[in-house]
């Protein structure tokens, strides 16, 4: 018997309460993007700061990626002042959105506040306290979304200046299976679920978290002293002067009895001498060389 899916979408919020929905634009109709290039990297930077710091710890929770298309969509629905009507669910989308007064704060207090509705989610049964609002924190903390666009907009109203706060999620959350509520992710330690894709685990600054992304050196290893990592092969090419598997040792260059060689990072000793440096005569080599001295002949 098959699954009966249903998307639950994320909720508005607005001062003195209420949750709403959102509205399809044609991308035909698109504005240019609301937020600055600064304002992208903190609101991108925060989203993934707050999905890092979930209680239970999250096994498979994606590093969110900028998407401009996601961005267009979201400054589209803020300069709509988040009017209109709803359209139905759609799996590849989710959406939260907030109009509060000038003033209030701007994307970081927004997305605080999203995130502080985790304190009425108990993820055990999947579901929010009574007359409490989970459905933004469970859009922000969806593991399995990846891209992210947001936009702003200020709005004249009755009531007095607000502005529009909207952010587009792909693929989106806030999903039920048979009336259960699905999990935003799965509980476990950081990074322990990643798939194959994803097997790099991101961390913060501050080392905390963990988010699957994809890695960007799936060799696992680095090069010291300016050496070039070969992914292909996962070995250093090191510079002059240096060698090892990570170049961490630092060639000589001196050869006393011999000659560099650079490429080896070693010397080749004249016959006779030995060591790193060729500075050590060995009477045994040289015997066998048959470059002995002789000394000076018997007095009869």
């Amino acid at each position: 018997m098959g699954r009966a899916w249903r998307g639950l979408g994320a909720g508005r919020t607005e001062a003195g309460g209420g949750v709403g929905t959102f509205l399809a634009v044609s991308p035909l109709l698109l504005p240019p993007p609301a937020l600055s290039m600064k304002e992208t990297f903190l609101v991108l930077s925060l989203h993934n700061k707050l999905r890092s710091k979930v209680q239970p710890p999250a096994a498979n929770m994606q590093k969110l990626e900028w998407s401009e298309e996601l961005g267009q969509l979201a400054g589209a629905r803020a300069a709509s002042c988040l009017e209109g009507p709803a359209p139905p669910p759609a799996p590849q989308l989710g959406w939260s959105e907030a109009l509060l007064p000038v003033g209030t704060g701007g994307f970081g207090a927004v997305l605080e506040h999203w995130f502080a509705e985790g304190r009425h989610y108990d993820y055990g049964t999947g579901r929010c306290a009574r007359n409490a609002t989970c459905r933004h924190y469970t859009q922000l903390v969806w593991a399995t979304a990846g891209r992210l666009g947001c936009g702003r907009h200020l709005c004249t109203g009755r009531r007095g200046p607000s502005e529009a706060f909207a952010c587009a999620y792909s693929p989106g959350g806030n999903w039920e299976v048979a009336g259960t509520p699905v999990l935003p992710y799965k509980q476990g330690p950081w990074c322990s679920l990643c798939t194959a894709g994803l097997s790099g685990c991101f961390k913060s600054w501050d080392h905390s978290g963990g988010l699957c992304e994809v890695p960007r050196n799936p060799c696992r290893m680095s090069c010291r002293n300016s050496g070039r990592l070969d992914m292909s092969s996962c070995q250093c090419a090191c510079p002059p002067g240096y060698t090892g598997r990570y170049c961490q040792v630092r060639c000589s260059g001196q050869c006393l009895h011999g000659k560099f060689r650079k490429e080896e990072c070693s010397c080749l000793c004249d016959v006779g001498y030995g060591g790193a440096e060729c500075g050590s005569e060995s009477v045994l080599l040289r015997v066998a060389a048959g470059i002995c001295r002789q000394g000076p002949p018997e007095q009869g």
